[in-house]
């Protein structure tokens, strides 16, 4: 199965500005101005590169407010939530993540939750996730070894699972 993996777009949870405030690594955290933006222009990137009709095309998203505001502001209607897409860091500290991102070495419960979302795959054929998540799944699958390990805010990735 083809699926295509979509990294949410910037949020008050991921803003470096908010490191150490409630809003920073925060679920309910809203999309950022320019995360709203850059959601409109995914939403444009999906119709126009991969033939996505996001109106109609059902889409599996975290759990967490800012993949599922990415996937309405980018035109998604039939949004279907799964707490398995959720970032699992494992309980480790924002600096022992940095390191094992570094290292391309991701958490334990990151490469579980891979193993088990490779095992047992939302239906829908389009999720939208988190950074850390969708790295573990290429590590595992072995694609996009050249690439950034960490996509980037609204990154595409297209996995056969």
């Amino acid at each position: 199965m083809d699926i295509y993996v979509i990294r949410h777009q910037l949020s008050e949870a991921n803003n470096r500005d908010n490191y150490g405030t409630p809003a920073f690594d925060n679920p309910d955290a809203p999309l950022m101005p320019a995360g709203r933006d850059g959601a409109v222009i995914l939403g444009q990137q999906l119709v126009a590169e991969f033939g996505i009709q996001v109106a109609t095309e059902p889409v599996a998203v975290s759990m967490m407010r800012r993949s599922q505001e990415t996937a309405i502001v980018a035109g998604f209607r039939k949004l279907h939530l799964y707490p398995e897409l959720n970032e699992e860091k494992g309980g480790l500290s924002d600096s022992e993540i940095a390191t094992a991102l570094a290292q391309k070495r991701p958490p334990q419960a990151t490469q579980d939750a891979a193993k088990y979302l490779l095992e047992y795959p939302p239906t829908e054929g389009i999720w939208v996730t988190h950074a850390l998540l969708i790295a573990t799944l290429c590590q595992q699958l072995g694609v996009y070894q050249s690439a950034r390990f960490i996509p980037k805010f609204g990154e595409v990735r297209q996995l056969s699972i």
